[in-house]
C-alpha cells in the first residue's frame, strides 16, 4: 500500500480509469519489481475498489486487466541426494547439519533454529518440534510455541545422518538439555537473515559456493535455498536411498567452528 499503491493513486480518483491502473502495473514491472509484489499490489487495489463499488462510491472497478491478479509460480528444482551433500560439505562445519536436517526432515528454518538438545533423540533417530524461532522488529530473537497443537511433532531423520548428528552435538551445540542445537561461534542464536554471511564462512566459500556446486543450470540453482521445503530427489525412491547409504561415512573430521 505505502510503496506501490498510494504513490500512484493516493490523490485524486481512479474511478473508471482502467488505463491508469494498467499503466501503473506496467511501470512497476518495467522497473524490475518482482511480479509477485506487483500482483499483490494489484490485488490490494482491486479489493479497495470493490469495497468502493459496494459502498456506491464509484460505479465500476477500474482494476479489470485480465490475468493481472495472478502469476505462475515456477516449480523449484528439487536437489538430488548428491547435491544436498555437495551443498552441506561446503558449509562452515557448525552449520553443516542444519543443511542436512533441512533437506531430510522437511523442517522449516525457524523450527530447526529453535531445537534444543533434548529435542534431538539419537537413539530414536527423531527430532521433536516444540517451538519455532521468531524475530521482533528490533531484531531480537525468541522461541515461540507453534500456532496449533499439530505443530508439535516428532520427525524421523535417516540413520545415515546419525554420525553427523552425534558429531554436531559433541562439538557445536550449546551445553545442557535446554541448550540450542544450533548456535553461532559466540554461542548466540542463529538468525535466518544471518545465514548467507555465516554459512559463507565455510572453507570453500559456503552457501554461494554450495549452490554453485549443484549440477544444474545457474538459472535454476540460484533458486535453491535453505528454506522449509525440505525436499530432495530420491527421498522416496530406491536410487535416493542407495545414494544416502553411500554417505553413511559422513565426515566428522573437521571440528573447526
Amino acid at each position: 500500500m505505502r510503496l506501490h499503491v498510494l504513490p500512484a493513486f493516493g490523490a485524486g480518483s481512479v474511478a473508471g480509469d482502467d488505463g491508469r491502473v494498467r499503466s501503473r502495473r506496467g511501470k512497476l514491472l518495467a522497473a524490475g519489481l518482482g511480479e509477485p509484489t506487483v500482483v499483490k499490489a494489484y490485488q490490494l487495489l482491486r479489493a479497495l475498489m470493490n469495497t468502493a463499488v459496494d459502498d456506491e462510491l464509484i460505479r465500476r472497478n477500474p482494476c479489470r486487466t485480465k490475468g493481472a491478479d495472478r502469476y505462475d509460480v515456477p516449480e523449484r528444482p528439487v536437489p538430488t541426494v548428491a547435491e544436498v551433500f555437495a551443498v552441506s560439505d561446503s558449509m562452515a562445519p557448525r552449520y553443516r547439519l542444519l543443511v542436512l536436517l533441512a533437506a531430510f526432515t522437511t523442517l522449516r528454518f525457524g523450527e530447526l533454529a529453535a531445537l534444543r538438545r533434548r529435542d534431538i533423540d539419537v537413539e530414536g533417530l527423531t527430532v521433536t518440534v516444540r517451538r519455532a524461532q521468531a524475530e521482533l522488529r528490533d531484531g531480537r530473537l525468541f522461541d515461540k510455541a507453534p500456532k496449533s497443537a499439530a505443530g508439535v511433532r516428532s520427525v524421523s531423520f535417516p540413520a545415515e545422518l546419525l554420525d553427523a548428528v552425534t558429531h554436531h552435538l559433541e562439538h557445536f551445540a550449546a551445553p545442557g538439555r535446554e541448550g540450542h542445537g544450533f548456535v553461532g561461534p559466540q554461542g548466540g542464536a542463529v538468525a535466518a537473515r544471518q545465514l548467507p554471511r555465516r554459512l559463507g564462512q565455510g572453507p570453500e566459500g559456503g552457501w554461494r559456493h554450495g549452490r554453485a556446486a549443484l549440477s544444474r543450470p545457474a538459472a535454476h540453482g540460484q533458486h535453491v535455498g535453505l528454506h522449509g521445503r525440505g525436499r530432495h530427489a530420491g527421498a522416496d525412491d530406491a536410487d535416493g536411498a542407495q545414494q544416502l547409504q553411500g554417505r553413511a561415512d559422513l565426515p566428522a573430521h573437521d571440528q573447526r567452528p
